[in-house]
């Protein structure tokens, strides 16, 4: 392990990276960071941005929001529209999906779930509808709440288009997100493993009735997409150019 540790940076040195300090996820550019993240959970209410350090609230492409048509087994069907993901690597797990997915088949409401890539080795109820893989940014448009497991797209892109959550982290900077998704008042953070039936329910039907929380987060998602924060990076880019090369 250490020796390939040490053949991996020393490939990145070769490319003109340096190698990461230990327990760290990035290194730090004396030019230009940015990153992605909503402000409303972001830690600027308690220190400002580091010096060449820029925010931004996602970075979706526009071009991904197509239409998405609802299944014809949930069109009719009565309920809130719910969309459930863990993730690519939540959803090997086969035994908790399926666990999860038989606690939400006793709610009343409707579910598209992104089912991983182990999905058809399990069968969704009635109430749902789902493939391995599902185009998230299409679908969340359309939903009432969100179930996921909190990775840093989804929690910018469902805050992008306005939804609560129910957050259920399983590794990395999901623990992080879905405590900060829930001391902000923004959704509900559940154990992905431990959370019980009553748990999982109680906590939909909060979050689906509070129309307070249903209206902070339509103006949050009008405007972040008024702000189109992404817009500012050309100019950042150019600016840096300009400093340095000039």
């Amino acid at each position: 392990m250490q020796e390939s540790w040490e053949m991996m940076n020393d490939d990145e040195v070769a490319n003109g990276l340096p190698p990461l300090k230990e327990m760290s996820y990035i290194n730090n550019s004396k030019y230009l960071n940015i990153y992605g993240y909503p402000l409303e959970l972001d830690y600027q209410d308690i220190r400002p941005l580091p010096e060449n350090w820029y925010r931004f609230d996602n970075f979706m492409r526009s071009d991904q929001h197509l239409p998405f048509e609802l299944p014809e087994q949930l069109r009719d069907k009565p309920g809130k529209l719910i969309y459930f993901s863990l993730g690519s690597m939540g959803g090997t797990d086969v035994d908790n999906m399926k666990r999860l997915v038989g606690i939400l088949a006793k709610s009343k409401h409707r579910f598209i779930v992104s089912k991983g890539p182990l999905g058809d080795e399990y069968d969704l109820p009635d109430n749902m509808w789902g493939q391995p893989s599902v185009a998230q940014v299409n679908v969340l448009p359309l939903v009432d709440l969100v179930i996921t497991h909190g990775g840093n797209n989804t929690i910018t892109e469902t805050f992008s288009f306005g939804k609560p959550m129910i957050v259920m982290p399983l590794f990395g900077d999901q623990f992080d997100n879905a405590q900060r998704v829930q001391e902000k008042g923004f959704g509900i953070r559940l154990d992905a493993y431990k959370c019980s039936e009553e748990e999982l329910l109680t906590a939909i039907e909060s979050l689906i009735e509070d129309n307070i929380l249903a209206e902070k987060m339509q103006k949050i998602s009008q405007q972040i997409f008024a702000e189109n924060s992404l817009i500012k990076l050309p100019q950042i880019l150019e600016n840096l150019v300009k400093t340095y090369v000039n």
